[in-house]
């Protein structure tokens, strides 16, 4: 009896170690960081840890498979890949963020190997997650920014001169009071408080990138399955997106909620009937390359095949022209509406018209450009404020 009592003690004595060290290791698990050594690739990486490599890039952001020495990488086992939400979206670019935490500070640099200042840290981290913008100052990507009363991970914390709209410095908001910032009192990139004696002093704003309700079109999704997953019927995302037909091209942007994507847009007045489809269409383009004198996303656009592709899907009558083209046949206005291009001269180092863009209000315009592809841009940036030429009014019986 006595050995049964002492037995039955050492097997839940053992099961007690076991468990709390069990506990323990889950817990090392979830919360280890991998520093990126010479010649490690992320298969090697996630062969160490047995994940797979979708995996080990989901959890940390990773873009493509191209990793820097000294980058850190989250290392979670218990990793349960999730859908493709506007959440998921911003937590993927924080923790990409996070990566690069050491990377030296660098004025005027936004890449890995010479280092990043904050607005090159931005640039970086989004533009790799494949959130199509310009290269700006962190006071450009504070007026680009839509602005936001309910900041994710993923979105940008500007820090403004308390009375002021002047931004001083950004990073990339992680939750709660934390972000990845590069600069002000360090020199690397850290992850930073804003409870900080430095930052306290500023007023704190949030901008957002990732609007809630995008959802980015995989490999093999239909409207249906994507229908599905949301809750939203086929016939809405349709209208909401203005897409023509059924069909769609991997890497559009869907607005899959009611609210604007971009509510700059909602309370201009539309210079001609079909303007706001066009719109919404073109939003679904974001990011889609840009090829010269190319018209179809699938292939690449340029500027003037880019305005020729969303204006014939929209069933709007336009031969295919150049930028110069288009500025010929249009009248000039000083007050543009949503809808209306924009044009813009000497941007190839010549004197003629070279760029045009579609008109959305409160001075942005979207357009594609070698470096981006399709995105928004701000008509009040100094090259754009350099460049630009006239207004062109849009008339639906062009032939």
């Amino acid at each position: 009896m006595a050995k049964r009592i002492l037995g039955s003690m050492l097997i839940l004595l053992l099961g007690m170690v076991s468990f709390s060290f069990l506990s323990g290791l889950k817990v090392e698990a979830a919360d280890r960081v991998h520093t990126v050594s010479s010649q490690e690739t992320v298969e090697s990486i996630a062969a160490i840890y047995d994940i797979s490599t979708e995996q080990l890039m989901n959890m940390n952001g990773l873009p493509d498979g191209k990793l820097y020495i000294g980058q850190k990488l989250t290392i979670q086992t218990a990793y349960t890949p999730s859908n493709y939400q506007w959440s998921e979206r911003g937590k993927q670019i924080g923790n990409y963020a996070k990566s690069f935490t050491g990377f030296k500070k660098t004025a005027g640099e936004e890449t890995p190997i010479k280092g990043f200042d904050s607005s090159g840290l931005i640039h970086w981290v989004l533009s790799r997650q494949k959130v199509p913008i310009d290269r700006l100052s962190v006071e450009g990507y504070y007026k680009q920014g839509m602005d936001t009363n309910a900041p994710k991970a993923g979105d940008i914390i500007f820090f403004l001169e308390k009375g002021s709209s002047k931004a001083v410095t950004a990073g990339i908001f992680l939750g709660g009071n934390q972000f990845v910032n590069s600069g002000y009192g360090a020199e690397t990139v850290q992850v930073r408080s804003t409870t900080e004696k430095y930052f306290a002093q500023y007023q704190v704003e949030y901008k957002t990138y990732t609007p809630k309700g995008e959802h980015v079109v995989q490999n093999n999704e239909t409207l249906k399955s994507i229908s599905d997953n949301y809750g939203v019927s086929v016939d809405t995302i349709k209208k909401r997106n203005a897409l023509p037909t059924d069909s769609l091209m991997q890497g559009q942007y869907l607005q899959i909620y009611s609210s604007p994507l971009y509510p700059f847009y909602a309370n201009q007045e539309a210079s001609y009937d079909k303007a706001y489809d066009v719109i919404k269409y073109a939003y679904t383009l974001r990011g889609f390359t840009y090829v010269f004198g190319e018209y179809d996303p699938m292939i690449g656009m340029d500027c003037s095949g880019f305005i020729y592709w969303a204006m014939k899907e929209q069933g709007i009558s336009l031969k295919r022209g150049s930028a110069a083209d288009y500025y010929s046949l249009l009248p000039k206005l000083r007050e543009p509406k949503a809808g209306d291009l924009v044009f813009f001269r000497d941007t190839d180092l010549s004197r003629e018209i070279t760029h045009v863009g579609i008109y959305l209000g409160e001075g942005r315009f979207i357009h594609t450009t070698r470096n981006t592809g399709v995105h928004i841009s701000d008509l009040t940036t100094s090259y754009f404020t350099q460049k630009f030429e006239s207004f062109g009014q849009v008339q639906v019986n062009m032939d």
